[in-house]
């Protein structure tokens, strides 16, 4: 039997504990710039997310995709040789995530370039005159040495950064090139696919983005948790990774024309230095997720859907409780959700959705206005799904905490809902069960601690027309 370590992760997302593991780029950093490229740090715009920045820096953290994400780099080569009289090249090379990866596109700064997916070439847009090469390189175990370093006097077949996503720009001196490349040396950002996840379901390794999968491939890999199957309640992640998949119709074709998209999708990066419990939340928020203990102490995962309960609690299990709310005093401290996710038709950037409104709670209080992150959510109606969710459990009609049972509501513990029928208070409808506890004397269990908050299918069903506002595109007028 495993050793009960779900309850030491739950542990670690209330504390907030730092991640132990810090590595860096096993790079070196090398040469000098020429003049008429300018010796500035090549820092993206202010708008940019963290990971779309590019940097000049010796050692920095690995960073990881799973889903999808544009990313910057860190650069490890700069400079420029002589070959003749008029020939003078730049080499420039960034390490822009762990690999393997599948690159997709090319991008200097906020242009995408002509280059399709693969391990790139010559800069086929007619701008940059036939002068630019980008090589990508995956991040394989087995990839060689950049044959473009190679042309370099100290780069030698050994140096193959295994592991590691990079690009090398070869360039030569382009008519108007200040123009073209306003940053000095050519600033490239790659949008990438992650890493191969595993699938329970098929036993088998692929590409996904199902944020269910993500979640558990982030609980297994060595940046992460480090857990192995035997310590994980798969048949858990299995039924979340098939609500995931689940279509969801578009009111508006997104702007491939696709008119439905998968229920719960997870994009984005994150590095090795990050806390983990802040990776974790970020993953656990692209689904509704919530890790919890099982009878085994493995981890466990439900949320996403809405799942009726199979346990009613009366008044004859009760002991007691420490509060109850109803109505406005049940934490009603909010009555609008603004919403952020990361929009590919953006730029990749975290975008601001149309926010979710509690119309009725608005009538009487007016607008209260919180925010939520769902950055790893990719489009702008799975943040709006998520914010609907968010808003029914922040807004509950009740609110219970502290509810001590006997023995006889044992069931209730772990379930992700229960009846509560209360004839005294005029309660009786569904709950969502937010915490639970056991009450040990010894050995001997002498109850169960709960907190509940009403909560019923409504907040998991969806009409397309409840998607709102995408915002406009970029070039499109408001």
């Amino acid at each position: 039997m495993p050793a009960a370590i779900g309850a030491a992760l739950i542990g670690e997302l209330a504390l907030g504990a730092t991640a132990e593991l810090v590595v860096g780029y096993a790079v070196v950093t090398v040469g000098t710039v020429a003049l008429q490229y300018g010796a500035q740090a090549l820092l993206g715009s202010d708008k940019r997310a963290d990971h779309q920045v590019t940097v000049r820096q010796a050692v920095a953290p690995r960073r990881r995709v799973l889903g999808q994400a544009k990313l910057g780099g860190v650069i490890f080569a700069l400079e420029t040789l002589k070959f003749n009289d008029t020939n003078t090249v730049l080499y420039r090379g960034a390490v822009h995530c762990v690999g393997p990866v599948q690159i997709l596109q090319y991008w200097f700064g906020d242009v995408k370039t002509g280059l399709g997916a693969g391990s790139g070439g010559f800069v086929p847009d007619s701008v940059y005159q036939g002068k630019v090469v980008i090589e990508g390189h995956a991040g394989t175990e087995d990839q060689p040495a950049s044959a473009a370093l190679l042309k370099l006097p100290y780069w030698t077949d050994a140096m193959r950064l295994k592991g590691l996503c990079y690009s090398v720009v070869v360039a030569t001196p382009l008519k108007k090139g200040s123009q073209i490349f306003p940053e000095g040396a050519p600033d490239v950002r790659l949008l990438v696919a992650g890493a191969p996840s595993y699938d329970p379901r098929t036993g088998g390794y692929a590409y996904t983005d199902n944020a269910a999968l993500l979640l558990l491939d982030y609980l297994m890999h060595d940046s992460g948790y480090g857990l192995a199957r035997d310590e994980i309640d798969l048949p858990s992640f299995i039924a979340l990774a098939d609500v995931c998949d689940e279509p969801v119709a578009l009111v508006v074709p997104d702007p491939n024309g696709a008119t439905t998209e998968p229920r719960y999708r997870s994009w984005g990066s994150y590095d090795y230095t990050e806390p983990r419990s802040d990776v974790l939340g970020r993953l656990l928020a692209a689904c509704d997720g919530e890790i919890y203990e099982d009878a085994d102490g493995r981890v466990a995962v439900r949320g996403g859907r809405w799942q009726p309960p199979t346990f009613t609690i009366t008044e004859r299990m009760i002991l007691g409780w420490d509060q109850l709310e109803e109505g406005d005093e049940a934490y009603n401290t909010f009555t609008r959700i603004k919403h952020t996710y990361t929009d590919p038709w953006h730029d990749y950037q975290p975008t601001e959705g149309d926010p979710w409104d509690d119309r009725a709670a608005q009538a009487v209080q007016g607008v209260i206005q919180t925010e939520r992150s769902f950055i790893r959510a990719p489009s702008h109606s799975q943040s709006r799904r998520l914010a609907k969710i968010a808003m029914a459990k922040g807004n509950p009609r009740f609110r219970l905490s502290g509810l001590r049972l006997s023995p006889a509501g044992l069931p209730a513990y772990g379930a992700p809902t229960v009846r509560l029928v209360l004839p005294s208070f005029g309660i009786d409808t569904t709950f969502a069960v937010m915490r639970g506890t056991l009450a040990m004397a010894g050995n001997a269990l002498t109850g169960v601690k709960l907190d509940l908050v009403a909560l019923d299918a409504s907040a998991y069903a969806w009409a397309p027309a409840e998607e709102g506002a995408r915002p406009p595109l970029p070039d499109t007028a408001t």
